[in-house]
């Protein structure tokens, strides 16, 4: 059984198989309504034509991140500290996890 969030089905449906867009999601939680942090991911997705990996999103050009972020409506309620928090995140799923958001519930990452 899967259990459906009150956000698009488009924007479920990268949550349920994207484990990166789920952490992006996650983060974004903080200040937002729920639904706007959870559908952010499915946002950004389409404002960048693709889905974005953690890899892509952390060598990704900041100011150019956070012009993304702040595209109306605004991923966040503070779109520029939101990107920046994203390409921090996607660093360290990068570097401590190889790219794969996944393992942050496997504990397969790197120490350090």
């Amino acid at each position: 059984m899967t259990l459906a969030m009150p956000i698009a089905p488009e924007a479920n449906e990268l949550l349920s198989r994207d484990a990166f867009a789920l952490l992006l999601a996650m983060m974004l939680d903080q200040q937002v309504p729920f639904e706007k942090a959870f559908g952010s991911p499915y946002e950004l997705t389409l404002r960048l034509g693709h889905e974005p990996t953690a890899g892509e999103i952390a060598e990704f050009n900041p100011e150019a991140l956070a012009a993304i972020f702040s595209e109306r409506p605004a991923l966040h309620r503070f779109p520029k500290a939101m990107a920046a928090r994203a390409q921090e995140l996607a660093k360290i799923i990068t570097d401590r996890y190889d790219g794969d958001a996944s393992a942050v519930w496997e504990h397969r990452g790197r120490r350090g």
